[in-house]
This record gives structure tokens, C-alpha cells and sequence, in this order.
């Protein structure tokens, strides 16, 4: 672990300890046994501190979901990965995912929050394609209905798991709101959200070519004793400048460079930004 994963490991359990804005830079220090001048060394601020903090989960947390996802063959159990892959998530950093739902008088800064919606923006248009592929059948009106009752009962029992801490038996909870996406997909038949709602969700994210080149570039630099993480991402990196690779060697690349966070992160960045060029 280096001195920063320390830094921002020690602050979690304080957080969770204390809360965002009680929990001060000097307790964070004494808890790693640093100094100040150590702490500012990797973070301006607090704020900074926290920014990175949930920078790093939520970049994480989207690209394990992603890869779970298309990982799996069988449309018919893609829902079920997804949500799979998000209460796992959810149960191995509780402590950090509880600091953020009971943390309501945090005053977030305007660039935090952009970063938020942009990664909700990500999450949804992840659920969204998984509904799209598993219950193609669907009309559009009522896939965004499916959407929005998948949403609600997702939300409700990571309160259940979370906030009640009560025994959750993870498979059986995704059985169950499974099970529920089924019958609605069979039998609902009114639609109550209108397509305006893709559009105040935020399912399109903000992705530039520039932003992907700079994620191969820290995949590299973390990987620099890999050769073939290394030669993978240089590989993508030309195909982004001057597009000649056909899909299936890109998705070999992809795969090579998912050994870390980083890479796993740059490999879902990377897909997207290919898929939204390809559509326009």
C-alpha cells in the first residue's frame, strides 16, 4: 500500500468513525502517523482528499459492473450479474458506501458533483443496456419502465443491506428483484415515464478522446513492468488517433490491460467512447 492509498484508507475509517466535516486533516495524520506537510504532499485539501476518494470507488464499482457484464454470454442472466456485481460492491465497502447516504449536511463542491452525475450517468446507461439486451422484446416506453421499477427496488434494498444492516442473502436478493423485473416485463402494460427522463438521469455521459488517451497512459504507467498491458494500451491508444483495428482484436486488448482498476476503468472508458462515435 503506498503512503496516498494509506492516506485515503485511514480517512474512510475515520469518516466512518466521525463523519465528513467533524473528522479534521490533523486526525487523518495522526491515524497514518504522518506528518501535515506529508498529507498535502498528495492532497491540497480535504476536500481533494475526498474528491479522490470517491473518484476511485466509483471508477472501480463502474468497471467491475461493466465487466461482469459483458463477460456474460447468456443474455438471459445479465440483470441478474449486474446486480449481482453492484450489492457485492456495495456489502465490501459498506463502511464507505454508509459515510455518503448518512453524510446529508456535506456540501459538495460544484466539480464533486459534476463528477457524481457523470458517474450516475455511467451506472444508468450500464442498467439501461442490460434491460435493452435481456428484454428486447420490450417496447421502448416499457424498458424505461423496467428501468425505473429496477432502480427503485435496487435503491431500497441497498437501504435494507446498508443503513438496517440486517442478514442479506445477496444471491437471493437478486433472484428476487429478477424475478420482479420478469412479471413486470410480462404483465405491466402502462407506461408512466415519459423519454425525457433518459435525459434528466443524465444516461449519456461526457467522454472525450483526450480523457480516454490519458486513462491508457496511467494504465501504462502502472503496469509498466507488464509488456503486454503495455504494448495493449499503446495499441489502443493508435487505434483512438487513427482508427485501422477490427473489434474483435480490440476487444483482445481490452481484455489485456483489465488487471487493475485502472486498466479495468480504461477498458470501459475506452468501449464507450468507440460506441458513442460509432452512433453519430
Amino acid at each position: 500500500m503506498t503512503k496516498k492509498q494509506l492516506i485515503m484508507a485511514k480517512s474512510i475509517e475515520l469518516f466512518a468513525e466521525y463523519g465528513l466535516e467533524a473528522t479534521s486533516v490533523q486526525q487523518i495524520t495522526e491515524r497514518c502517523g504522518i506528518s501535515k506537510g506529508a498529507f498535502y504532499l498528495y492532497f491540497k485539501s480535504k476536500d481533494e482528499l475526498i474528491f479522490s476518494i470517491i473518484d476511485d470507488f466509483m471508477s472501480s464499482f463502474i468497471a467491475n459492473i461493466e465487466q461482469a457484464v459483458s463477460s456474460q454470454e447468456d443474455r438471459g442472466k445479465l440483470l441478474y450479474d449486474f446486480l449481482y456485481a453492484v450489492f457485492t460492491k456495495f456489502e465490501e465497502q459498506a463502511d464507505f458506501a454508509k459515510i455518503f447516504l448518512k453524510e446529508h449536511s456535506f456540501s459538495l463542491n460544484r466539480d464533486l458533483l459534476q463528477t457524481l452525475k457523470n458517474y450516475r450517468s455511467m451506472f444508468n446507461r450500464l442498467l439501461l443496456s442490460v434491460i435493452q439486451k435481456q428484454y428486447s422484446e420490450l417496447k421502448a416506453d416499457m424498458q424505461l419502465e423496467l428501468f425505473f421499477s429496477i432502480n427503485g427496488f435496487m435503491k431500497g434494498y441497498s437501504e435494507f443491506i446498508l443503513v438496517d444492516q440486517l442478514p442479506a442473502d445477496l444471491e437471493r436478493i437478486c433472484r428476487a428483484i429478477v424475478e420482479k423485473a420478469g412479471i413486470i416485463a410480462r404483465y405491466a402494460h402502462i407506461s408512466s415515464i415519459s423519454e425525457d427522463y433518459l435525459e434528466a438521469l443524465g444516461v449519456e455521459p461526457e467522454i472525450s478522446k483526450e480523457a480516454v488517451i490519458t486513462l491508457l497512459k496511467e494504465t501504462v504507467q502502472e503496469n509498466k513492468h507488464d509488456p503486454l498491458v503495455c504494448e495493449s494500451a499503446f495499441l489502443l491508444m493508435e487505434d483512438l488517433e487513427k482508427p485501422q483495428l477490427k473489434d474483435v482484436f480490440i476487444e483482445g486488448l481490452l481484455n489485456n490491460i483489465r488487471k487493475n482498476n485502472s486498466g479495468k476503468w480504461a477498458a470501459y472508458m475506452y468501449r464507450q467512447y468507440k460506441m458513442k462515435k460509432s452512433g453519430e
